[in-house]
């Protein structure tokens, strides 16, 4: 039992490093869409659809607009296939909870950010499919991990991973 008892507190040291806060217990990247967007970034992933992948890239540019929304601009590139725009604005509604548009949306863009991730929700332009987004900001704020789960009827059909460069 004394091994135990004395094995804890470097395992809990080594927790509590591995993930950086703050004094008060907050991360410390916060994700804030309108912070982690502004300016330039690069993806590269994988799209996953009914066991076909396509690889694709992604060219970002992140800037405020008057109204105090995000507008993130995007050059989507499917690996054989021309470049496609699409369009982001997001809006904070209340601290941590957003709404967007998008593009290739059917419908509104729901996200909730807690600590280092945003979450987000929406309904896809094709067939009642909806995707459900995790975004998780590095440590050193300048890479975010992109997954996602496209789903019909509830049953997952599809994935997405990504990995995103900030201000490249």
């Amino acid at each position: 039992m004394k091994t135990i008892k004395y094995l804890a507190k470097p395992i809990l040291l080594a927790a509590l490093l591995a993930s950086p806060v703050t004094q008060s217990g907050t991360p410390a990247n916060p994700f804030v869409p309108e912070q982690v967007f502004a300016g330039r970034s690069e993806g590269k992933g994988t799209l996953t659809l009914l066991g076909k992948a396509r690889a694709f890239t992604v060219e970002s540019l992140g800037t405020t607009v008057a109204s105090g929304q995000l507008k993130l601009e995007q050059s989507v590139r499917f690996e054989g296939k021309p470049a496609r725009s699409r369009t982001w604005l997001i809006t904070q509604t209340t601290p941590g909870h957003y709404t967007a548009t998008l593009t290739d949306a059917a419908g509104p863009v729901v996200g909730r950010s807690e600590g280092n991730r945003l979450s987000l929700r929406y309904p896809l332009t094709r067939w009642g499919l909806v995707m459900h987004q995790t975004l998780d900001l590095s440590s050193d704020g300048q890479t975010l991990d992109n997954h996602g789960s496209i789903r019909l009827m509830g049953i997952p059909i599809g994935e997405l991973d990504e990995t995103i460069r900030l201000n490249p």
